[in-house]
């Protein structure tokens, strides 16, 4: 087996059955077996569940929590059940397709600096034309296959993650409880010990977006908890503004492995451009390009409209600097130059 599946159930047997079935359907019979973690299930779930491992014996493992430990604690619990050198962590929720797994262990493959792989997906921004089918929309974004871009994060819906990874860092934080900014926690860690989270651009899971979380009545104050957790231990992430206008090569060199680390540390940086030049590729860079006339009134309006507000704006002209740190109070940020 190339990968254990560790799916963390709690109730949602309808769902659950669709993932579960999603998976027989979409991938290579020889890649992979299924550990599902049943934390307390009700009825409808337990049975279904109970039958199904019955069924396929070979292909599923069962673990059945007597009491809901939380989603952290059932990850784990899946992790520790696991030998393959590939560990995925998949939501009940989700919808996998054609080739996602093979794609996926591909581009992890493909660096030993790689330690963790989301695919495609809706969560992501990858989503269908209303109506598209899925199969027909996945079929498109395989074409991408054996392309991949770095992230700041990956998200735990659907997360593949080679073994050494826990063997250097250990598994998810259990302080999270029953799930939120684990992931992000998991993956600073990965990224401090010298790993890259990455997206497999021609993979694709379709998520049911925050269907396992639904009946839970401490959603809000979880989140609120988690977050302020987070944030005490890795600092709020940062939104960046670099404005560049015939900006000198050793400069660029500069400000692109200042933005590039930023972004790997999980901030976001913007470039605000009028003639193309060479940016990094990574899912927190976020490139504007003005071209022609009125670059600085169009970058400056831009700016200035954001709901969410920068910490930092970064500029080479005097004048437009000046300018910018008159309206301050509007757009909150720290003017500095480069």
């Amino acid at each position: 087996m190339n990968c254990d599946i560790i799916i963390p159930i709690w109730n949602h047997p309808a769902i659950t059955k669709d993932c579960i079935e999603s998976i027989f359907k979409n991938t290579a019979s020889s890649d992979y077996r299924i550990i599902l973690v049943d934390n307390a299930s009700e009825d409808a779930a337990k049975k279904y569940l109970e039958e199904i491992s019955r069924t396929w014996p070979r292909q599923l493992t069962l673990i059945r929590n007597e009491s809901n430990l939380g989603f952290v604690k059932a990850v784990n619990q899946g992790i520790a059940a696991s030998t393959a050198p590939y560990v995925c962590l998949l939501n009940n929720d989700t919808l996998v397709a054609k080739g996602w797994l093979k794609e996926m262990i591909a581009i992890a493959e493909s660096g030993d600096d790689i330690g963790i792989v989301n695919p495609s997906s809706n969560n992501l921004g990858q989503k269908p034309a209303s109506g598209e089918p899925l199969e027909l929309y996945a079929e498109k974004i395989a074409k991408e296959s054996g392309q991949s871009i770095e992230l700041g994060a990956a998200i735990g819906f659907c997360m593949l993650i080679k073994r050494k990874v826990f063997e250097k860092i250990g598994s998810f934080d259990e302080i999270y409880g029953m799930g939120n900014f684990d992931d992000t926690d998991f993956s600073r860690r990965a990224v401090q010990a010298g790993y890259k989270c990455v997206r497999a651009c021609g993979a694709y899971v379709y998520h049911r977006e925050n269907r396992s979380f639904d009946k839970i009545k401490t959603f809000e104050e979880d989140f609120k908890r988690n977050k302020e957790i987070y944030e005490f231990r890795w600092g709020k992430p940062k939104r960046i503004a670099y404005i560049l206008d015939k900006v000198d090569t050793n400069i660029l060199k500069k400000i692109n492995n200042d933005a590039m680390n930023l972004a790997r540390n999980g901030n976001r940086v913007w470039y605000f451009i009028k003639d193309p030049i060479v940016v990094p590729k990574h899912s927190n860079i976020i490139i504007k390009y003005f071209p022609g006339g009125w670059f600085y009134p169009k970058t400056i309006f831009n700016i200035l409209k954001k709901k969410k507000k920068f910490d930092e704006i970064i500029v080479g002209d005097g004048k437009a600097g000046k300018f910018l740190s008159s309206l301050k109070v509007v757009h909150k940020a720290a003017v500095k130059y480069y």
